[in-house]
């Protein structure tokens, strides 16, 4: 193969705040760690000051710092390598750091862009988290531009500190403020690289994906985007319904319990990140202690003020989320990874896999194991115990309230079974290289299978990206959402469209637990 790499005057361009120099290889140009704003602890982001000369982005940027840090095994662990291709990077509070990959430096190209969202909740995670968050195939197989930020996190970006001053009356929605940047930053610059500002598809999974759903709801985002996909990323979790209130509770006693008030709360921002994180966990202890927090309770989200509207599922969706397409959906089995009993298919006796149906589901495990047989045929009854409601009835919920208006809607569902290990589901995650065309960057999913549908997923999402339709590549006809019809692509080993088809075991599976709507599967007693 002839390979081909340049670092010069040609991979030099100028945007609004500059001259920056990228690279080349083979076949794309890429720009990593271009800042696009800058911002003071619990205060909005400004753009970003202009430079003299020019500026190297070459380099990923540094990440957000992160409150719950990876270990070498269990959630977020290296023994999960092989399913996710993990990646970490230095942390630093100033984070606003932009990515771009492009296949021509054209101005007058106009070519379709994809704005990648990270997820990790609004917690933790990063742009570069993910080996599959690589942009090239994508921008070389579409002849797109990908874009992709790192922006604040956890008790830096969603915490309300409201209380201590004008200036942080919206503390609790900085990070959303820095991906709002972000996209500005995009509307402004994206030319340059060969993108059409005017043709913009943000794409998010998991806390990337609700992340997106609140720029929906944000004013201040409206026209910065065009349509929206949404990987695993409705969840029906309590992060708004209860934050504002709790979030501000939160806070205050972080600042008491430091030593600080009102008068004294510019030294409180000064404490370091480190001191900061533990202090944090060190309230929602006693909060949970003392019963003030219930399990499954977070203080880190977005904020329900005058610049965030609200979750669409409780206030509505805004006038201008009305008219955006959506693709979106779920995998079966999104909480398999995250619970701790979870161990490979293949060596749970049968007496196990009876004893945890009869734990979550009581005296209707017969009826549910009939009723999951009848939806899901020929499946291990592992997938009935590892089932997702949150993501998925979530997803139904967003779906049902956006199919009043005209927007064109497209729903999915994974149901691939890896061989990793003897049989391992559909998982939260698994649609990330399938979707990038990055197979070959975790290991697992190299299985010819895989493969294939990854080539099939990732050609709908950029026609999608292109136009607003996923159809005209190797999948059967996608027909749009619709609240009558239900209408779910099925990602499997054959792909297939099915209706409605999981309603009522999603209806079931809510009335006959005992769950908190949470990834951690909570018992609410």
């Amino acid at each position: 193969m002839n390979r081909r790499f340049y670092c010069d005057d040609s991979t030099t361009v100028q945007i609004n705040s500059g001259k920056v120099r990228g690279c080349f290889l083979n076949d794309h140009y890429y720009f990593r760690g271009i800042p696009y704003a800058e911002a003071e602890r619990y205060e909005m982001p400004k753009p970003i000051t202009p430079w003299e000369g020019v500026l190297d982005a070459v380099t990923y940027g540094p990440v957000a710092p992160t409150i719950n840090k990876p270990t070498v095994r269990g959630r977020k662990c290296i023994d999960q390598q092989p399913l996710f291709g993990y990646r970490f990077w230095p942390e630093d509070e100033k984070c606003q750091y932009i990515n771009v990959w492009t296949k021509r430096l054209d101005p007058e190209a106009k070519r379709p862009v994809m704005v990648w969202i990270h997820g990790g909740g609004f917690s933790s995670g990063s742009s570069v988290e993910q080996m599959s968050y690589d942009g090239a195939n994508l921008c070389r197989d579409g002849d797109l531009v990908v874009v992709s930020m790192n922006h604040r996190l956890n008790i830096l970006g969603y915490m309300d500190f409201s209380d201590f001053g004008e200036k942080f009356h919206n503390s609790g929605n900085t990070g959303m403020a820095d991906l709002v940047e972000a996209l500005k930053w995009v509307r402004d610059n994206i030319e340059t690289f060969g993108g059409d500002p005017n043709n913009i598809t943000l794409f998010g999974q998991s806390g990337g994906g609700g992340k997106i759903r609140t720029l929906t709801q944000i004013p201040a985002a409206n026209g910065l985007y065009n349509r929206v996909i949404y990987q695993s990323g409705l969840m029906n979790l309590p992060l708004e319904v209860e934050g504002n209130e709790f979030s501000r509770k939160v806070a205050a006693a972080m600042v008491k319990k430091a030593g600080y008030t009102k008068e004294t709360f510019d030294d409180f921002r000064k404490i370091p990140f480190e001191d900061l994180r533990k202090l944090y966990f060190e309230v929602m202890k006693e909060m949970r202690e003392s019963g003030v927090a219930y399990p499954g309770l977070d203080a880190i989200g977005p904020v329900r003020n005058d610049y965030y509207l609200g979750n669409p599922n409780e206030v509505g969706v805004s006038e201008f989320g009305k008219t955006v397409p959506v693709l979106c959906g779920t995998v079966l089995c999104e909480v398999n990874l995250m619970c701790p009993e979870f161990k490979p298919y293949c060596e749970v006796t049968d007496e196990e896999r009876d004893a945890l149906l009869k734990d979550l589901y009581g005296d209707h495990k017969d009826e549910m194991i009939e009723l999951f047989k009848e939806v899901y045929p020929g499946r291990d009854l592992l997938d009935l115990y590892y089932l997702d409601w949150v993501i998925r009835q979530g997803a139904y919920d967003y779906l049902d309230r956006k199919a009043e208006f005209d927007a064109p809607l497209y729903n999915y569902m994974i149901t691939y079974q890896l061989d990793y290990m003897g049989g391992t589901s559909a998982y939260h995650g698994l649609c990330l290289p399938l979707v990038f065309g990055n197979t070959e960057y975790v290991d697992a999913c190299n299985e010819p299978g895989l493969v294939k549908l990854s080539q099939q997923m990732h050609q709908a999402w950029m026609n999608f990206a292109t136009n607003g339709d996923p159809n005209g590549g190797d999948v059967p006809e996608w027909k749009p959402f619709t609240k009558e019809n239900g209408g779910t692509m099925m990602f499997d080993r054959t792909c297939e469209m099915r209706y409605n088809h999981d309603r009522e075991l999603l209806k079931k599976f809510e009335e006959y637990t005992d769950l908190v709507p949470s990834f951690m599967r909570i018992k609410r007693h």
